[in-house]
């Protein structure tokens, strides 16, 4: 008798599900099927497990230089790319030259939702190192991209670019160390700012990013002057900048610039909180904030080295004015520059020369940390709650009162359990958690670059007896191991 699947009788209908039952098991078994792991150790080995993995798999690179000779356009979803030892300097993708016009002129593009990319470095491209862009599947920019403990060195535009249509969601871009080591060269030959078309991380269409622990190192164009080390406009939504070490660049954080195409707020909502920003020098603003609404600067610390009159410089048109914009607990060597229609709210922030050097533990290298000579910074903030902590992820107020600026004093280099000294407690956790990366501060990543190693241990050692009553002489090992026998017990097996 011939079965008529169309056909709505209980008979047909319960032999069209003895028929299909088979394959919508198969169906999900196939779709609870792992996760693969791809392991690579050449570039071919690379791009092909980026193009053929499927969403969720996980591509391993081998320590080794890579050099990127097709383009890694990556349009599967939800891919992670991760530098198996955990260094960023062991894995290193690269290019011909941030000021060579050939070959693959960007180093990797997110064309999906997803895509994070860990422990490896990009250098050495024309012009962008990473291109957030759009998901092939929506047609939007991307959405969920994580960059963390990443390096992105030399490249002649942007390090990170965000561009495409509709908007980016949810990028997080951690522990990542922007840095220029050669001189940008003119090369459109037109104009002086083309000469300066390089930056940090420049992005449109965006909502809830969060930028956070990264540094910035001598971004500059070829005449002195460039983009913002963190660049955000043209419909930028609530983003989260913070705990961020600026020096050198030509330009420090940017929220909106004087181009504005949209004819509304570059910046709406957000918070940029617990920031040290250095000047790079010249005719270059540490801070610019052009066409906001909505948005809070709070706990930052600016340095300018000659009290540079446009250190915070805020601007809009009658049209558009700045709105509900909050500057507070700021020390700031140097002016803010109001150049606004609209209203905006200062709010104990300390500026221009009352702000003196030697508050601080090296401001030209934008080392902002408080020395004890800033007593008018410390214990003088308002509270926050917004702002908890302060850029080590101490707490917030360490004293009686926070302090001013990002930097809560009495928390030092070294002192990982936040208890005011730096002795053997510090180092029984820097050894529980040995080797780890993807970490911070409180688990003894001292140096902030992503991984709990011998530079953190050297960092502690450096400090060791602060607030024990004084400097005192490293322990010899055996001490060491009676301070923390379960660190030293758990390095060892880690070495193993």
């Amino acid at each position: 008798m011939f079965l008529n699947p169309y056909k709505n009788s209980p008979g047909n209908l319960s032999a069209l599900a003895r028929l299909i039952g088979p394959v919508v098991a198969l169906l999900a078994l196939a779709s609870a099927a792992p996760a693969a792991v791809w392991n690579v150790s050449t570039f071919g080995e690379l791009r092909g497990a980026a193009l053929g993995a499927d969403p969720g798999d996980e591509i391993l690179i081998a320590p080794g230089s890579y050099h990127v000779t097709s383009s890694l356009y990556v349009t599967t979803r939800d891919l992670v790319f991760r530098g198996v030892s955990g260094n960023r300097d062991d894995v290193v993708l690269y290019g011909n030259g941030m000021n060579t016009n050939s070959g693959v002129l960007e180093g990797f593009w997110t064309a999906a939702n997803g895509i994070e990319l860990h422990n490896l470095t990009i250098k050495d491209f024309w012009h962008h190192g990473v291109h957030v862009c759009d998901d092939q599947a929506t047609g939007n920019l991307a959405d969920d991209v994580v960059i963390s403990n990443v390096k992105i060195q030399n490249c002649g535009e942007r390090y990170i670019k965000g561009s495409g249509n509709g908007t980016s969601s949810n990028v997080l871009v951690e522990n990542v160390h922007f840095l220029q080591t050669e001189a940008y060269l003119p090369r459109f030959g037109h104009s002086v700012d083309e000469y300066n078309y390089i930056g940090g991380i420049d992005a449109m269409h965006t909502d809830n990013w969060i930028i956070r622990d990264n540094r910035f190192e001598g971004i500059m164009g070829a005449a002195n002057g460039g983009r913002g080390a963190i660049f955000l406009w043209v419909g930028a939504t609530n983003p989260t900048i913070e705990r961020n070490v600026i020096v050198g660049c030509a330009e420090g954080i940017n929220l909106g610039n004087g181009y504005n195409p949209t004819g509304t707020w570059h910046v709406e909502g957000g918070i940029v909180r617990n920031n040290f920003i250095g000047w790079g020098g010249g005719d270059n603003r540490p801070v610019q904030l052009g066409y906001t609404k909505d948005v809070k600067f709070y706990n930052n610390t600016i340095y300018t080295e000659t009290n540079y009159n446009r250190a915070v410089h805020v601007y809009d048109t009658a049209s558009i004015p700045t709105t509900n914009l909050v500057l507070e607990n700021n020390l700031i060597r140097g002016a803010i520059v109001d150049g606004s229609t609209g209203a905006f709210t200062l709010t104990n922030n300390i500026t221009g020369a009352a702000v003196d050097p030697t508050w601080f533990v090296d401001p030209l290298a934008s080392d902002l940390h408080l020395t004890p000579a800033a007593t008018a910074a410390i214990d003088q903030a308002t509270t926050l709650p917004e702002v908890p902590k302060d850029i080590d992820r101490g707490p917030r107020p360490y004293g009686d009162f926070p302090d001013m600026g990002a930097d809560e004093y009495g928390s030092p280099m070294g002192d990982i359990n936040y208890d005011g000294k730096v002795d053997g407690g510090d180092y029984t956790i820097w050894a529980d958690n040995y080797g780890q990366s993807g970490v911070g501060w409180p688990d003894g990543d001292l140096n902030g670059d992503g991984v709990v190693d011998g530079g953190d241990y050297t960092l502690w050692a450096d400090n060791y007896g602060y607030g024990t009553g004084g400097a005192a002489a490293i322990p010899e090992p055996m001490t060491l191991a009676l301070l923390g026998v379960g660190g030293v017990l758990c390095l060892a097996r880690k070495r193993r």
